[in-house]
């Protein structure tokens, strides 16, 4: 499916909205992907707020394993409007139980102080070898969902890592095909993509022991910087600052080519052991 046509959303009511099935003709891909909620959640926030008011963050908390082969629906609660910020919550049903809960903030545009980190060194998307063709995290029946980004994992010996940091990883991505020129497009396609990789972060130094894990989102949160575009190559600098008792927090950093932060990101995810696995002593 399209980008386009996956927050693509059916309005049903006022704040009542219903997105479309992840993967209607596969079988193999039992849950609802989670940025493929967290999408369609923050598309139905967007739809009831002014066009002057852009979101700049958002934090979601997924409940319930969502069904692929069903359809949502998106409730949205207009909690705030102001002059110069708004906010809205939003629930993700399916079979009558919420699956996906989402505050969004939106605000007009302002000015004030200004600065960033420095994007961290990393080689170039065209050096490395694109997603599938290594299948690092998902099968390549997976992976088909994915089709229309190009994604691109650092290998573990040519990422930047930073003394004092746990656990890192580096991705560069992009959507393969030209997209519109709809910025509330590029941001919400980035809300989708944002959750495809970033758990990936708080494996890389357990390569015998992410086979036998229980890997699933808790929370995602994001806040957005500056302007951006999905099609164009965009620096996913992740890492994993502790990992305990069955849950890892992980974090992101976009930068695009020119050395912007565009957008922030934190993660909780479950990365349990499975119940028949005994890991090593260490």
């Amino acid at each position: 499916m399209a980008i386009e046509e996956i927050l693509d959303l059916e309005q049903l009511e006022v704040n009542i909205y219903r997105g479309g099935v992840f993967s209607p003709e596969s079988g193999f891909l039992q849950r609802t992907f989670g940025g493929h909620v967290a999408g369609q959640s923050l598309v139905s926030a967007v739809r009831t707020v002014d066009p002057k008011f852009q979101v700049h963050s958002l934090h979601g908390y997924f409940l319930k394993g969502g069904d692929a082969r069903s359809p949502t629906v998106y409730s949205v609660e207009r909690l705030r409007d102001g002059g110069s910020f708004c906010t809205r919550r939003v629930s993700a049903i399916q079979h009558g139980e919420t699956i996906f809960s989402m505050s969004a903030s939106f605000q007009t545009d302002q000015s004030g102080i200004e600065h960033q980190d420095v994007m961290p060194t990393a080689p170039p998307p065209d050096d490395i070898p694109d997603f599938k063709s290594v299948s690092r995290v998902f099968d390549d029946a997976s992976f088909r969902q994915f089709d229309e980004w190009d994604v691109r994992i650092v290998p573990r010996d040519q990422t930047n890592r930073l003394p004092g940091k746990a656990s890192q990883q580096q991705v560069w991505f992009r959507h393969r095909d030209p997209l519109p020129d709809d910025p509330v497009l590029h941001i919400c396609a980035l809300a989708y993509l944002s959750d495809l990789t970033l758990l990936g972060s708080a494996q890389v130094n357990h390569p015998d022991e992410r086979k036998h894990l229980m890997i699933a989102s808790l929370d995602h949160a994001m806040w957005f910087m500056r302007p951006f575009r999905a099609d164009e190559w965009l620096l996913y600098d992740q890492s994993s600052p502790s990992a305990c008792g069955g849950r890892a927090l992980t974090e992101g950093k976009l930068f695009n080519q020119y050395g912007e932060m565009v957008a922030s990101v934190m993660q909780e995810g479950l990365t349990r052991y499975q119940r028949d696995f005994v890991p090593a002593p260490k």
